[in-house]
């Protein structure tokens, strides 16, 4: 049986993580068996980050090569695209993946707004000593790490704008297609709806969010339609 380590659900939707969302939403759409298995801490997983799956014996960590390693034991989700089709593919995972989900976890971690809505979801159970170190010492950490990565070297503002622009190419690229992948979902739509799902359909408010929902119905209307159909 393979065994999925991710965070447990948070902020209404089956996990605050993109990446643990992503690999969930990729079994799911693969009809393949599974066991979740909740972990509050990353830094006990394997490169210190979630999710990791064990599967036959082996420890595997990071969203795509996990994933890579699902399709090498027969199951594609991409055996019905084209080479282009398959590129397009990897693209959106690529920006789903780098650019839309850092800017959540500036918006949730970084931005003040969030950080207030964040801060009682992921700490509010530790022990009162914990909560007045540990908090400010994950939120500091994140907020090096994005500024290393680059994106937390802009305003919010900039950074508003470049969401914007992902949210329209993805809007575009999906255009009056039921999925990414066209009639039949693949693997970039697991990537889409990690992301989509935690900026759209998350309860916690956030300005990407809210824009999200005011400015594209029909990525409102594409996360609706996934979860109807993989997580009804």
């Amino acid at each position: 049986m393979l065994r999925l380590f991710q965070f447990p659900p948070n902020f209404g939707v089956p996990n605050p993580s993109p990446f643990c969302l992503k690999v969930e939403t990729w079994l799911r759409m693969a009809g393949m068996d599974y066991q979740v298995k909740t972990v509050f801490d990353p830094r006990k997983a394997p490169k210190g980050k979630l999710p990791f799956i064990e599967l036959d014996g082996r420890v595997i960590a990071d969203s795509e090569i996990i994933l890579r390693t699902l399709k090498a034991t027969g199951t594609d989700l991409d055996a019905h695209l084209d080479a282009a089709g398959r590129a397009r593919g990897l693209c959106i995972t690529r920006l789903c993946d780098e650019h839309l989900a850092p800017l959540i976890l500036y918006f949730r971690w970084v931005a003040d707004a969030g950080w207030v809505q964040t801060r009682p979801a992921f700490f509010g159970k530790l022990p009162a000593p914990l909560q007045l170190f540990v908090p400010r010492m994950i939120r500091n950490q994140t907020r090096k790490a994005l500024r290393a990565q680059g994106l937390g070297r802009h305003t919010p503002d900039e950074l508003l704008l470049f969401a914007r622009e992902d949210l329209q190419a993805l809007s575009d690229l999906l255009g009056d297609s039921a999925f990414f992948g066209g009639e039949q979902p693949c693997s970039a739509d697991a990537a889409a709806y990690g992301v989509l799902a935690n900026i759209i359909l998350a309860t916690l408010e956030t300005p990407i969010g809210q824009m999200a929902r005011q400015e594209f119905p029909a990525l409102v209307a594409y996360c609706e339609r996934l979860r109807s159909q993989f997580w009804a």
